[in-house]
């Protein structure tokens, strides 16, 4: 509901550096790691840390991992600067 307010009321509007197909895709992609993945990242690192799952653990810290690899990786290749 706050996106449409700002939408509709505000002369502001979200940047769009990406085609639909591309976005499409980049959803469904993140569908299917929430599928495989057996929840998010917010769940496993907010819900998941605070019932003490090691399941959770070991994957936020594995969200974390692949996080701070693919900023490093953009950075050495010239992403970012």
């Amino acid at each position: 509901i706050g996106a449409l307010f700002v939408a509709t009321t505000a002369d502001w509007h979200a940047p769009l550096s990406a085609s639909w197909p591309v976005l499409v895709a980049a959803g469904m992609l993140v569908g299917f790691g929430t599928r495989l993945g057996s929840g998010c990242t917010s769940g496993h690192g907010v819900c998941g840390i605070s019932q003490i799952s090691q399941r959770s653990l070991i994957a936020t810290a594995t969200f974390v991992a692949a996080g701070v690899a693919t900023v490093f990786i953009l950075l050495k290749i010239g992403f970012g600067q």
